[in-house]
């Protein structure tokens, strides 16, 4: 039976290929998609992902970073600094708004640092300095190259201009990036003195970060702590639903088209093969052994397309990283393990309707003329 499915699958090598060009062609398009949707995803969260803080503390009904506002006063900075278990507390004052350079404006995460920042700074330098100092920004390579800037040049938040000092990777995504000037400076912008928006706190060596959320909130009124791994997932949700709709959007769209053309090459090869399986019913195949072939040969192909088209991506996405630097991408095993499995169903189906339709022939039609 096996052998028999394995030549009814390679009766016509050409059209076979075909078959898994097509259906590979349509995966590629889903995983770029996917690759977009699944980079940005985590880029967009980049800032609170990479600074090694171990737990965060913020304005008390605050829970998140992207999209939020938060003040705390700073002596409260001072008081979380002195409970047992806390090492280390870097306290920044975070802004959302457009940054201009000549033509050239961008969304951006602006992070006022209180200078000299152990960890809430950027953690990966291109170029430059880490620490910037009143009037100096550090902005992302990516924005750099884009606007054409570079160390030296001038930026503008919101009414006051900025000297580049440095330029930090890993802090570009296309719905925002992440800039950082002096904290004196941010103070200056919001007309907001002694305050700071969040607190990123290090534990001494033996203490975890559970413990000190209790501690915090205990200790310290009208604030909220959260681990960073907690903070991150709230982050990273209220970013999912704000930040990447279009990209979303894009992902289901594309996909859509995507299943569409693989539904109708695997109907397609099915369908091609409707008189050698009728034959075969002729000579005595029973349906459910019809309906198996079918349905082998949709797997079949639908698993070799996922696999080429992956394949083909894992070669494609650096080179276009380097071409588009503006966009993340990101292959990763699950979403081509939810794509496999999607194409899969979709093959299923679609292979379903000719095989029924075979399974209802007449046997001696098989042996009639076309003509």
């Amino acid at each position: 039976m096996t052998r028999w499915m394995l030549k009814s699958l390679l009766l016509e090598p050409l059209m076979l290929m075909i078959a898994i060009a097509s259906a590979a062609s349509a995966f590629l398009l889903i995983i770029m998609f996917e690759g977009i949707f699944a980079g940005e995803s985590e880029q967009i969260v980049a800032y609170v992902r990479n600074v090694k803080a171990d737990v965060w503390v913020m304005q008390r009904g605050v829970s998140n970073m992207h999209m939020a506002t938060s003040y705390l006063p700073d002596w409260k900075v001072r008081q979380v600094g002195e409970l047992q278990g806390v090492e280390a507390v870097d306290a920044i004052l975070y802004l959302n708004t457009v940054v201009e350079a000549g033509e050239h404006r961008w969304f951006s995460y602006v992070v006022g640092l209180d200078v000299p920042a152990a960890y809430a700074g950027p953690w990966a330098m291109s170029v430059g300095r880490d620490q910037p100092a009143v009037g100096e920004v550090i902005v992302p390579e990516v924005f750099a190259r884009m606007a054409q800037l570079e160390i030296g040049s001038q930026l503008r938040i919101t009414d006051q201009e900025f000297t580049i000092v440095g330029l930090s990777r890993e802090t570009f995504s296309m719905a925002n990036s992440v800039i950082f000037i002096n904290k004196i400076d941010m103070e200056d912008i919001m007309s907001s003195f002694d305050i700071s928006s969040f607190m990123l706190v290090k534990t001494t060596l033996g203490a975890t970060p559970g413990e000190l959320v209790e501690t915090i909130e205990r200790e310290i009124d009208n604030v909220h702590a959260l681990t960073a791994q907690q903070f991150l997932i709230n982050d990273k949700k209220m970013a999912m639903q704000m930040g990447t709709d279009t990209i979303a959007l894009m992902t289901l769209i594309g996909g859509a088209l995507a299943i569409l053309l693989v539904a109708f090459t695997i109907y397609s090869q099915a369908a091609r093969q409707r008189r050698e399986l009728a034959v075969a019913k002729a000579l005595g195949a029973t349906n459910g052994a019809l309906y198996a072939s079918v349905v082998f040969q949709a797997i079949a192909i639908t698993l070799t397309s996922v696999i080429l088209a992956t394949l083909v991506a894992a070669l494609l996405m650096p080179v276009l990283s380097k071409l588009i630097p503006a966009v993340t991408m990101l292959l990763t095993v699950a979403s081509v393990s939810k794509i496999a499995v999607a194409g899969v169903f979709v093959a299923i189906t679609a292979s379903l309707m000719p095989a029924r339709q075979i399974a209802r022939l007449d046997p001696v039609s098989a042996f009639q003329s076309r003509g």
